[in-house]
């Protein structure tokens, strides 16, 4: 599945760590705002 970082405490977290969780928040710091984290992989596409 994805993984998500806090954007306050910097910790990386599996979507399934989530699932259990009311809301979606941090499970270390309850805080609000997550990213999704990108994959390292750079792929070009090209433009037709």
């Amino acid at each position: 599945m994805a993984n998500y970082l806090c954007e306050k405490c910097g910790k990386v977290i599996k979507s399934e760590d989530l699932i259990g969780l009311p809301g979606i928040r941090c499970p270390s710091c309850s805080h609000r705002i997550l990213y999704k984290s990108r994959s390292p992989i750079i792929r070009e596409i090209r433009a037709r």
